[in-house]
């Protein structure tokens, strides 16, 4: 162990996607490099954050300073790789409290992740800078609109969803009016604002992107198609082998591909972000649509950055590693 940094590897987390951080964290901790850093689990789930050392036995964090006390030592860290999808991880309250600790950590920092975070106000933020965005309405209770007035304003299909969260939990493909409200419903058990946006058809796209040695490196873009019965992006396509095809790199002339690695690029800037992320794209009529960013993009068997990753001839133990390397030295 000696000359190794100690890396908190933080998981879990308060939202409907814990099983996927926990999933995350799995395929993380197999493939950070062993020869240069010595990983502590530590999952956090409410009021409870705990290390798990690998004969299975049990310490709580302190809280005080983020160190671990266990028979033989205090254990202190270097760095913390956040892998938690949702709250307390993503939107910047985990960061906040790593700042007031000036410990390291490998996303972005606490406003960035409170902005992006919020799927309405990043694409405000991210129309105002001038990218192309959906139409949207923003709903919060009581609710100020009426069905009619939402279908008058973003027409028929429309998308419904959680207005913070991810991996589509509370998202809907809405067809026809009487499914609207419906919908607003469902998507207002997830979260206390729900975002109403037009649907746009066109080709799915996402790429990946990570700073490294002071300048942004975008990924190899993705083109997916969905094969459930939502007709999108789902939680089971998302995370069901075989139900989306996810094809690296996208069937999409040069051109365009590399437009979508340029226009990351330039978000990853223009947003303030650190660390690995994933960029959404809908590409129509010569328009690309951003519709949001993962700021901890899954890490499981099947998520979509590692195959990008792959592609582009980095092996996922090679940039977890450019990820910690930049993080500790920031």
């Amino acid at each position: 162990m000696e000359g190794k940094k100690r890396i908190a590897l933080v998981a879990g987390g308060d939202s409907g996607e814990y099983v996927v951080s926990m999933e995350s964290a799995r395929m993380i901790r197999e493939n950070i490099d062993p020869g240069l850093y010595e990983v502590y689990p530590v999952v956090i789930r409410g009021g409870k954050w705990e290390y798990t050392d690998r004969a299975g036995n049990k310490y709580p964090v302190n809280r005080n300073d983020f160190s671990i006390q266990t028979e033989e030592e205090k254990i202190t860290f270097d760095c913390a790789f956040i892998t938690i999808h949702g709250t307390p991880g993503e939107d910047g309250k985990l960061q906040g409290y790593f700042d007031l600790l000036g410990l390291p950590y490998t996303t972005a920092g606490t406003l960035a992740s409170a902005l992006t975070f919020n799927k309405y106000w990043c694409k405000l933020v991210a129309g105002q800078l001038g990218y192309d965005i959906p139409s949207s309405v923003r709903l919060r209770m009581p609710v100020s609109f009426t069905k009619s007035e939402i279908i008058n304003k973003l027409g028929l299909p429309l998308f419904v969803k959680p207005n913070e969260g991810g991996s589509s939990l509370g998202m809907s493909l809405v067809r026809d009016a009487e499914s609207l409200l419906p919908a607003i419903g469902n998507a207002f058990e997830y979260c206390n604002e729900v975002l109403v946006e037009e649907y746009i058809e066109g080709n799915e796209l996402t790429c990946g992107a990570f700073m490294h040695k002071g300048s942004v490196k975008a990924l190899p873009v993705t083109e997916i198609i969905s094969k459930t019965s939502a007709q999108y992006f789902d939680f089971e396509a998302k995370y069901t082998p075989g139900a989306a095809d996810e094809i690296t790199p996208a069937r999409i002339p040069e051109d365009l591909s590399q437009r979508v690695r340029d226009c990351s690029a330039r978000l990853y800037g223009d947003l303030g972000l650190a660390g690995l992320v994933r960029f959404d794209y809908i590409y129509r009529d010569d328009v690309l649509y951003f519709l949001e960013v993962n700021i901890t993009p899954g890490m499981t068997p099947t998520s979509i950055v590692p195959q990008q990753a792959e592609y582009e001839g980095i092996s996922i133990r090679e940039l977890f590693s450019m990820v910690l390397s930049e993080a500790i030295g920031r």
